[in-house]
């Protein structure tokens, strides 16, 4: 207990930090390090508060980059997939949610490339698109800000300004799932606590990150996330696998 009580505030730290580095990434290490303490049903509810924290500390951060239009179409269009995702959270039995998120992460890898290299112009279907797709995939798992990295990438944003704009994202996305994982009784008034005490660690994580995001290499950054979700995947994989 007392070993667990030192490496859940560091890693809300370091997961605040790399969010706050690249957009996404974050939840993706909480996932790794909380699920074997907390379990595969609790953490992704419990990373919904943090995320919502997460989120508002980069807003405050970034505010001034923020391009509020494209952020209110991204968040309109997600409003719906959260709720059929967290349906989908809550009716999949561990073993299925552990393949999902294996999944999930291992097929990031090359679906990220993959748009980074694409070239074509974006639009309001586009950012629409990637909206419902997102609140959908991000009801059901954790560290999906890959989606709205990518849509936003698309729409030409770069730099603070798409860092402020999927804060804006994240911060609704987060708030809309925490209030349906409670209402579906799958986040308790003490998982809440717990995720703002983790959240409480964002702003000091997100003001280290602003202060290097310009100085940091992004092919650095990508082939560090990038190994980050690979030993994620295998693991929940490994472990669904093994739970057989």
């Amino acid at each position: 207990m007392t070993l667990e009580l030192l490496i859940i505030p560091v890693a809300a730290f370091v997961a605040a930090v790399i969010s706050g580095l690249g957009g996404f990434g974050g939840a993706l290490i909480l996932v790794i390090i909380l699920t074997p303490i907390v379990g595969v049903k609790a953490v992704i509810p419990l990373i919904s508060v943090f995320a919502t924290c997460n989120n508002l500390s980069r807003v405050f951060i970034y505010r001034k980059s923020i391009v509020w239009k494209t952020a209110a179409q991204f968040t309109a269009a997600s409003i719906p997939g959260v709720y059929f995702g967290a349906k989908i959270l809550d009716w999949l039995p561990e073993r299925a949610l552990l393949f999902v998120l294996g999944l999930t992460l291992l097929g990031a890898i090359p679906l990220g490339r993959y748009l980074k290299k694409s070239e074509f112009t974006s639009g309001v279907k586009t950012i629409v698109a990637f909206g419902a797709v997102f609140g959908l995939v991000s009801g059901a798992t954790a560290g999906t800000g890959m989606f709205v990295i990518a849509g936003l990438n698309s729409a030409g944003l770069r730099g603070p300004v798409l860092l402020g704009t999927d804060a804006v994202i994240g911060f609704f996305n987060g708030t809309m799932r925490a209030s349906v994982y409670s209402a579906l009784g799958l986040l308790t008034p003490q998982m809440i606590l717990s995720g703002l005490m983790m959240g409480a660690l964002t702003v000091p994580g997100n003001w280290v990150a602003s202060k290097i995001v310009s100085r940091m290499g992004d092919n650095i950054h990508a082939k560090l996330i990038e190994a980050l979700i690979a030993i994620g995947g295998i693991w929940f994989l490994g472990k669904a696998l093994l739970s057989a």
